[in-house]
This record gives C-alpha cells, structure tokens and sequence, in this order.
C-alpha cells in the first residue's frame, strides 16, 4: 500500500513514523503534566482533577495486570 520511512542510524534501524509518533506522544504528555501541576491545590479541580484522574486510572489498570 503506503511507503514506510525507515531510518539506518549505525547498526539500528527506526521506523520513522513510530519514532515521531511516539515523541509526539511524549511532548503532548509532558505539557498535560507541566499544565496540570503548575498551580497545585489540595482540593483539585478541573485539569488537576482530570490528571488526577487519569494516573488513578493507569495505577489501577497495572496493578490488575499483575
């Protein structure tokens, strides 16, 4: 179908479109985390609550999956 982009750097080879797909992953996290803990409050509410939500949520799913 679709041309992949793979990248050679020495010995290893990167499929292009996870890479970036990944460090977009990354970069959208990281400003969500930066966002949400810049004002922090006792009582959270609105992103902070969502983020709070949220690593609830996965702390939840990983220990389920043991």
């Amino acid at each position: 179908m679709g041309q992949h982009l793979y990248w050679q750097i020495g010995n290893l080879k990167l499929h292009g479109q996870v890479f970036i797909t990944s460090w977009i992953v990354i970069a959208i996290l990281l400003v969500a985390l930066l966002g949400s803990h810049a004002n922090l409050q006792r009582v959270p509410s609105g992103f902070q609550n969502f983020m709070e939500y949220a690593l609830e949520f996965i702390r939840d799913l990983a220990k389920s999956n043991r």
